[in-house]
């Protein structure tokens, strides 16, 4: 018995030997792959190009069939070897999540094995620097683009709107303004007629949705709402079809309803910058008068006081473009039809103490007509102001003028070759004048030389599909 049993556990032990030794060689033929070469993090602006080359080390021998999957924020933006990927989704910049979750998966075709390579991926704001384009398409549809100005010769990138903001759908119908503030706001506000998005109020780094306006976000306020401009310096005024709406972005961003009472007021708001929460000017056509408006209630600007002057009467005149000047100073120009006379007038708001029992500011209104001029301007010209050289460009139809805000001479700057010119607006520095014109099916944007040599463009024109409406600048680019 005794022996039967050593021979028992003899064999299970010569069994358990072998069993242990054949564990010691690679039976098992998978040809494994390692990824390297890959960074833990990249950092690229958006609508740039990511470009990452892998490095694959196999096992055994090289295998051919592989796929490829590059995913940054589970979106899969590549399936080739090497990533060469324009990044079109929203900046990072800020968040809380300051870089996106990126990933590589290779694939062996042959087994179906799959191998994973981690990394991170910071987008950057494109917009710090940009000219920011709002235009007309098909349908009426309003589509956002916008052109980097930080490097030459770049491309318009469209429909930024919809890249930021995947989820939403696009902006409204008849679009009207595009507005950017600096770097103390970082906000771009979006306006339109008609559609969902009537008034958007934007992230300048990422452009995603802030805040959306319409009436039933309207304080105080059950009517119907059709945005036509805003104005803002510390706060702000929507210009709509329903009248004036006090906007307070810097608190709250509340949008109040619009000023009280029978009044016509042009699409035209200005003020002294720097104490625009008190009182802002307009001009009523009803009573063809220059007005002032200040703070009753809330944010609402019901306090209206029409401007006087023994000199001159606005009496037959029509608003017809808006200027400003330093801090506290208004350049408006009114129109006459009858006798097709623009009149220039200046109006300087200022503010310089206080009364003390309402703690509230004492204006002095310095108000006079600087001049005018018959056979210049119409209802449809186009103008712009600069702020700083005090030089009118006004455009009628396809051509350009300068005229001295004070007076002088009148000289040719620039005729369009294609198209009417729809808007225009000066750079920073005011040397250059952006010119936008429409020719019924293409726009185009013309760069034109202001300082150094009056007239000439300084770069190709730029060339889009459908009609643009409106246009600003962020930053303080040169190109």
């Amino acid at each position: 018995m005794k022996l039967e049993l050593y021979i028992i556990l003899f064999v299970l032990l010569l069994v358990g030997g072998c069993s242990k030794d054949h564990g010691n060689y690679d039976y098992s033929g998978v040809n494994s792959i390692s990824i390297d070469s890959i960074k833990e993090s990249y950092s690229v602006v958006q609508f740039d190009t990511l470009t990452i080359t892998p490095y694959l080390k196999f096992k055994q021998e090289e295998i051919k069939n592989l796929s490829f999957e590059w995913k940054v924020n589970n979106e899969v933006i590549s399936t080739d070897p090497v990533c060469h990927a324009q990044i079109r989704m929203a900046a990072n910049e800020g968040s809380q999540k300051a870089y996106y979750d990126a990933l590589l998966i290779v694939t062996n075709e042959e087994n179906g094995l799959k191998y994973y390579k981690n990394f991170d991926v910071k987008v950057g704001t494109a917009y710090s620097n940009a000219l920011l384009i709002l235009s007309e398409q098909a349908g009426e549809q309003a589509i956002l683009s916008f052109q980097r100005r930080d490097k030459a010769d770049m491309p318009i990138e469209h429909q930024i709107f919809e890249a930021a903001n995947p989820r939403l759908g696009s902006l409204g119908k008849k679009p009207r303004q595009v507005w950017a503030g600096g770097s103390r706001t970082k906000m771009c506000i979006v306006l339109c007629e008609e559609g969902p998005y009537k008034m958007v109020c934007l992230n300048l780094t990422s452009m995603q949705l802030t805040q959306a306006y319409d009436t039933e976000t309207i304080m105080s306020y059950d009517g119907s709402f059709t945005p036509y401009g805003i104005k803002m310096y510390m706060g702000g005024i929507c210009i709509a079809k329903e009248g004036l709406f006090g906007y307070n972005y810097m608190n709250s961003m509340a949008l109040y309803r619009p000023i009280a009472g029978d009044y016509e007021f042009a699409y035209w708001v200005d003020c002294n910058k720097q104490m625009d929460a008190y009182m802002w000017l307009s001009y009523d056509n009803k009573s063809e008068r220059f007005t002032t408006l200040e703070i009753t209630q809330g944010i609402a600007y019901d306090k209206v006081t029409p401007l006087e002057s023994e000199q001159f009467s606005t009496a037959g005149q029509k608003f017809l473009a808006g200027g400003h000047a330093g801090i506290e100073t208004s350049r408006p120009v009114l129109y006459d039809a009858t006798t097709k006379t623009a009149y220039f007038y200046s109006i300087e708001m200022t503010a310089d103490e206080w009364d003390p029992v309402t703690f509230e500011p004492i204006w002095v209104i310095n108000y006079h007509k600087i001049m005018e001029k018959t056979g210049l301007m119409d209802e449809n010209s186009m103008t712009v102001f600069g702020e700083n050289s005090l030089y009118w460009f006004i455009a009628n139809d396809n051509r350009i003028v300068r005229l001295h805000g004070d007076g002088g001479d009148i000289r040719d700057v620039f005729t369009a070759p294609k198209g009417k010119v729809m808007t225009m607006m000066l750079d920073k520095q005011e040397e250059r004048l952006f010119v936008v014109t429409y020719d019924g099916n293409k726009s185009y944007i013309y760069a034109v030389d202001v300082v150094s040599d009056l007239g000439t463009l300084t770069e190709e024109p730029l060339e889009m599909e459908g009609k643009i409406v409106s246009i600003t600048s962020t930053g303080t680019w040169t190109y």
